[in-house]
């Protein structure tokens, strides 16, 4: 165990008194107590940032500037309406050929 010295205002130490044998667990409670008011503070600012983000990236995907997130991509993909798309049918060269042929036409 070690020794730590502490000033106190007189009115504190007072009120400590009475407790002088217990003053280690006094301190103990405190600090846990201590400890999770401010990771609750912690949290609060936490919470508020991440509701910021999200009000944030809500506004931007409305007006466009940026796409969906992908877990919403995937749920619309597979939700049960898409599931009876049938792909376009469209004549002329695959897109494969016109990419190539473009690209031999830079050689």
């Amino acid at each position: 165990m070690e020794t730590i010295q502490i000033r106190v205002p007189t009115s504190l130490a007072r009120e400590l008194l009475p407790y002088q044998s217990e003053l280690p667990r006094v301190l103990e409670m405190g600090l846990r107590q201590f400890r999770k008011r401010r990771a609750a503070q912690v949290n609060e600012i936490g919470n508020e940032d991440r509701v910021a983000l999200e009000q944030t990236i809500s506004a931007l995907q409305q007006a466009g500037a940026i796409g969906p997130t992908p877990e919403t991509v995937s749920q619309y993909v597979m939700s049960s309406e898409n599931h009876a798309w049938k792909p376009i049918a469209a004549s002329g060269k695959p897109a494969s050929q016109i990419i190539i042929e473009e690209r031999q036409s830079y050689v």
